[in-house]
């Protein structure tokens, strides 16, 4: 046997299997290091003849600061490095067919707001409004990112809180705003349930 053959015979070319994130089931706290979030329910609504899902999600600051909600990021392999919270939802799959991003917010006595105060926990609101005539899966997954508070490069030395990457954090002169790929610390999958009421 020659040694080409040998090494496939051995199955010296099969792919190492990737390493799943943990799978959280529903209402588990995800920690995320800046966050501890809850995801609680995935929720259908029909609104003046329009469809939504919304994900409904408990969201604890545990850092020092005020940050912002944010904005999901667009799918794809890289995210932004600075952002809120949202930024850290990295992908849900199926993908929810939408023509617009999907807003989050923060919903506090009936009123929407973008701040997530430390030490407070917060429900916040992630809503996909559906194109017309798309039907919402019957469940999600949500593939969920961490941060890490890193020096922003080797030249600006400020530590901010940032998105926790797969690899390290570029920290070349010029590099501070280059996006990274996330690590994904946890997958939740939710059933999305018609809105009760």
């Amino acid at each position: 046997m020659s040694g080409l053959g040998a090494t496939a015979g051995f199955g010296g070319f099969a792919e190492v299997p990737k390493e799943r994130p943990p799978a959280v089931a529903q209402g588990v706290v995800v920690d995320q290091s800046l966050f501890r979030t809850q995801f609680l329910k995935a929720v259908d609504k029909t609104e003046n003849g329009a469809r939504a899902v919304e994900l409904i999600l408990k969201v604890r600051n545990m850092g020092e600061e005020t940050t912002n909600v944010g904005l999901v990021p667009e799918p794809g392999p890289k995210v932004r490095r600075h952002g809120g919270f949202a930024n850290a939802l990295l992908r849900v799959t199926p993908p929810i067919e939408t023509d617009n991003a999907p807003q989050a917010y923060v919903l506090g006595y009936g009123v929407q707001s973008h701040q997530l105060h430390p030490g407070i926990t917060h429900t916040v609101v992630v809503r996909y409004d559906l194109k017309p005539g798309a039907v919402p899966p019957a469940q999600i997954t949500i593939d969920v990112g961490g941060f890490v508070l890193a020096t922003i490069s080797r030249r600006d030395q400020r530590e901010l809180w940032q998105i926790a990457p797969k690899r390290e954090l570029p920290q070349g002169a010029g590099q501070e705003d280059d996006p990274v790929e996330p690590a994904v610390i946890a997958q939740v999958t939710l059933p999305v349930r018609p809105e009760e009421g």
